[in-house]
């Protein structure tokens, strides 16, 4: 159909044409049946807009409940994108927080374990030796009036050569350092942690400086060493984290740690 037509057949069910053009109309629709079929359906749905726009209108039944459901259809939909929105956020915030929190957690143990080094390097680098005393065992240190247990390494053939006390504050501890009979310095810092510290062995290495360091309860334990045989080392970590999990000080294996000598 052109658009000539359509515009006639508009004006028609609309009732704009005049009486000639209305009758020429009613003709066309008397002889062509799919033509009068296309009218009555334009006309139908004219009538239902208009119907649609009155604002008394009255609609049926049947187009009520579509209706209805179309609504309760679309509040359900937006409930859901809102309660989707929300969800996002709050995971978007939490998530947030966690990550702060765990980032500022591994910051603290961080410096935690530096400050474990310093210590250790204060004392490689010259620090002067300070006065203490051990039990008969040598599993007992006293500094400053205070006994404190300790690990013995005689069986690794290190033997205590430095003790510091920090007795308060955010650094409140104690430094062993352990020095063997081949050069070998080996620091231990046993002092309250932050708990994101794991209770497992962690690898705190640097290129220069072995660092291992674990938590157990609200105890911290770094050892820290230079130059020293890895493997040799790392038994002595694992016995000094044995050590750390037990009441009272055990004393090494005749064979379990290595006398490897210092490499530099």
């Amino acid at each position: 159909m052109k658009q000539a037509d359509w515009e006639v057949l508009n004006a028609y069910v609309d009732g704009e044409l005049d009486a000639a053009s209305r009758a020429d109309m009613a003709g066309r629709i008397a002889a062509d049946p799919a033509f009068a079929a296309t009218v009555a359906e334009i006309s139908r749905l004219k009538a239902g807009v208009r119907a649609a726009l009155q604002p008394d209108a009255v609609l049926p039944a049947a187009s009520l409940r579509r209706l209805d459901g179309a609504i309760n259809q679309r509040r359900r939909l937006n409930r859901m994108r809102a309660i989707a929105a929300v969800a996002a956020m709050l995971l978007l915030v939490l998530g947030g927080a966690f990550f702060l929190g765990e980032r500022a957690g591994n910051d603290q143990v961080a410096g935690w374990v530096e400050e474990a080094t310093e210590l250790h390097l204060a004392w490689v680098n010259g620090e002067k030796d300070v006065n203490f005393l051990l039990d008969a065992n040598d599993t007992m240190v006293n500094r400053s009036g205070v006994w404190t247990p300790i690990p013995d390494l005689h069986a690794a053939r290190l033997s205590l050569a430095r003790v510091v006390v920090s007795p308060s504050g955010s650094k409140a501890g104690l430094f062993a350092g352990y020095r063997g009979t081949r050069g070998c310095q080996v620091g231990l810092w046993i002092g309250g942690v932050p708990e994101t510290l794991a209770e497992t062995v962690q690898d705190f290495s640097s290129r220069d400086v072995a660092r291992y360091a674990w938590r157990v309860g609200d105890t911290g334990y770094a050892v820290v060493a230079l130059g020293m045989d890895s493997q040799r080392l790392s038994d002595i970590v694992a016995h000094i984290e044995r050590w750390s999990r037990q009441s009272a000080a055990t004393r090494l294996a005749g064979r379990e740690i290595h006398d490897a000598p210092c490499l530099g």
